[in-house]
């Protein structure tokens, strides 16, 4: 008998910045505790450093899920609960005792896995990873999104969230002793800031044609007109996007080009990208999130399991 048994690399999940979106990593999670998936270090970036934190302290993801699940419009309105607006919306204060109550009081150094929260150095703009002291402090720090939410002291620094700076921490996953680092990207992507007017106004052109032809008092030939008038309205009518849609649109831009240069320089052995409708403000709809990422989980595990079994060793 061959006593010889392949060993299990060591699996690191690297978890993205993006939001109301992370409830697709909730998704991913369900997938790999299911499938029985080992990991053994966390590593994440604002709303990733939340629910990784909630992985390494060792809350079932049923939990979590729930979390997402039960959110409603007042629980958010008092996680940003408004303050006088010096640094920012929202002191946090709120939102750290939220996190206390979800994730407790522990510190890092006392969890049963390496993990760590990236934040950014807002005088600076350095990448700082969190990998002692508190955990609801790490998170309070790497979520605090500039002008939502006031800055974190740490020692010298202020802190903000880490998804300006690392939006999927994967080199700081490998740098906890991850052989193997699962990347959950669900970083907002740019999409069309308005519709072309075409199609509005061929809509209100079908209308009026529909409308008009039922009109024995006006001429067919009027109605027709009309139509082609607005079906024919050039595409160069298309209206401007609001200022919310040209911040949001110009995060996304910001975002997606770092993350195509860290991806480069720091490329994960999996990277799984949920596909998501959702805005990073959209916690309301967490369960098209959750059903997003286990779906793209349950299409990243065939390159799983064989980049598992090429990564294991003979002992």
């Amino acid at each position: 008998m061959d006593s010889k048994a392949k060993r299990v690399p060591k699996i690191g999940l690297a978890l993205a910045s993006g939001g109301a979106r992370g409830s697709a990593i909730t998704g991913v999670l369900k997938v790999l505790a299911r499938e029985g998936i080992p990991i053994c270090a966390v590593a994440g970036s604002s709303i990733g450093s939340l629910i990784g934190a909630a992985y390494a302290v060792g809350i079932p993801v049923e939990d979590v899920e729930k979390e997402w699940l039960e959110a409603d419009v007042t629980m958010l309105f008092r996680s940003f609960l408004p303050t006088f607006p010096r640094s920012g919306f929202s002191s946090g204060a709120e939102l750290r005792k939220y996190l206390t109550r979800l994730l407790g009081d522990g510190s890092i150094e006392q969890l049963s896995m390496p993990y760590a929260a990236v934040a950014c150095d807002i005088d600076t703009g350095e990448a700082v990873v969190l990998r002692e002291g508190a955990v609801v402090d790490a998170v309070r720090a790497s979520t605090a999104i500039p002008g939502v939410f006031h800055p974190v002291r740490r020692g010298n620094r202020l802190l903000v969230d880490g998804g300006l700076v690392a939006p999927l921490p994967v080199e700081t996953c490998r740098s906890l002793g991850a052989e193997i680092v699962i990347a959950v990207d669900i970083s907002p992507k740019p999409v069309p800031t308005t519709q072309t007017s075409r199609n509005v106004w061929e809509r209100i052109g079908e209308h009026l044609h529909e409308g008009l032809s039922q009109r024995s008092w006006i001429p067919s030939s009027l109605a027709e007109l009309l139509d082609n008038a607005f079906r024919e309205r050039p595409e160069t009518a298309r209206p401007l996007p609001g200022l919310y849609s040209i911040l949001n649109q110009s995060i996304s831009i910001l975002t997606q080009e770092i993350l195509r240069q860290q991806l480069i320089l720091h490329p994960p052995e999996l990277l799984i990208q949920p596909d998501l409708s959702l805005s990073t403000m959209s916690y309301l709809r967490a369960a098209d999130g959750i059903a997003a990422g286990e779906a793209a989980a349950e299409a990243a595990l065939p390159a799983l399991r064989s980049l598992l079994d090429r990564k294991a060793e003979v002992s």
